[in-house]
């Protein structure tokens, strides 16, 4: 009897939230104490319904009857899964042994290599609902905590990651989200005479105004300028422009506190509502990278960050939920 009660209980709320256009009330993940599919500590690759890859590691310290947060990665325009594991190292000890990381793969139009996410020049895929897709996914097989879901991302993949953000569903559902030398293309400006970086206002449907965002960016990135520029048919925002416009969103205050980053060319972390909108400029020796303190397939060896992003990217996270 109690259990017909709660479920018409359940169905009533559910209901009456839908038909008032409110986001649906979070429930324990259907992957609760079920025995997983992957070995703790290792990765499996899945197949959405659709037939978009994807692959899940597993923290080794994962529990099914825990819920276990999750952190959604994505590569950058013309790579992988397996790059953007490398780059973010969000599989490594050194920053990450409790979160769940599903890393998606970008489609390449018309068979060519060249992978891209929704939002950029010439994509038509739906990586919205590719990114719900396997959250759902994911959820109803692991012991995800629904509160503790997180985005990152590099250049076009950030891009996409500052895109979630202003989905007015996915919103609602990620907690926090980290860009990393981001792609914001709004390519609803298709001329350059059009194209003003500093002042462009960057359309967001996003279903809250408390959206946690991080964002990294260097000065030397001559592939996405910091103070934005017409590319491939569409116009990028200054870099600083698109993080006051998060600020405003977030309805904080216009100017921000500033701290230089130590042993960095004039990197400074610019921080609205204590931290929940920041700015990472990089330094002005950072290019178009995922700054690490060792050498990447970014920078070479010899563009060598004053900081790991990754750490920084988990700090930001640990520190942010849903309610």
């Amino acid at each position: 009897m109690f259990s017909l009660s709660f479920s018409l209980a359940s169905f009533a709320l559910i209901s009456l939230t839908s038909s008032l256009g409110l986001s649906q009330p979070f429930t324990r993940a259907g992957g609760c104490g079920k025995s997983p599919a992957i070995t703790p500590g290792g990765f499996k690759n899945l197949t959405t319904s659709e037939g978009r890859q994807y692959r899940v590691w597993l923290p080794a310290s994962y529990d099914s009857g825990k819920p276990t947060p999750l952190i959604l990665s994505y590569h950058g325009a013309n790579r992988d899964i397996s790059h953007q594991i490398d780059l973010d190292q969000l599989t490594h000890p050194r920053f990450n042994k409790d979160h769940i990381v599903v890393y998606l793969q970008g489609l390449a139009p018309d068979g060519s290599s060249h992978t891209k996410w929704e939002g950029a020049p010439n994509c038509n895929s739906n990586d919205i609902k590719f990114t719900s897709d396997v959250l759902d996914a994911v959820a109803g097989d692991l012991c995800v905590d629904e509160k503790r879901i997180y985005a990152t991302g590099k250049s076009q993949g950030g891009g996409f990651v500052g895109r979630l953000a202003c989905d007015s569903g996915l919103s609602s559902r990620i907690a926090a989200f980290a860009p990393v030398s981001g792609a914001y293309y709004i390519k609803e400006i298709d001329k350059e005479s059009d194209c003003h970086p500093e002042t462009v206002q960057v359309p967001c449907s996003a279903a809250r105004t408390d959206v946690p965002i991080m964002a990294f960016h260097g000065g030397a990135d001559h592939t996405i300028e910091y103070h934005g520029a017409f590319r491939s048919n569409a116009c990028l925002p200054d870099v600083s422009s698109w993080a006051q416009q998060w600020a405003a969103r977030d309805k904080l205050n216009g100017t921000p506190a500033n701290s230089t980053i130590p042993k960095s060319d004039n990197g400074v972390v610019m921080s609205y509502g204590n931290g929940l909108v920041t700015l990472v400029y990089d330094g002005d020796n950072i290019g178009h990278d995922w700054p690490s303190t060792a050498r990447n397939e970014d920078n070479d060896g010899e563009r060598l960050a004053a900081f790991n992003a990754s750490s920084r990217i988990m700090d930001f996270f640990r520190g942010h939920q849903l309610p």
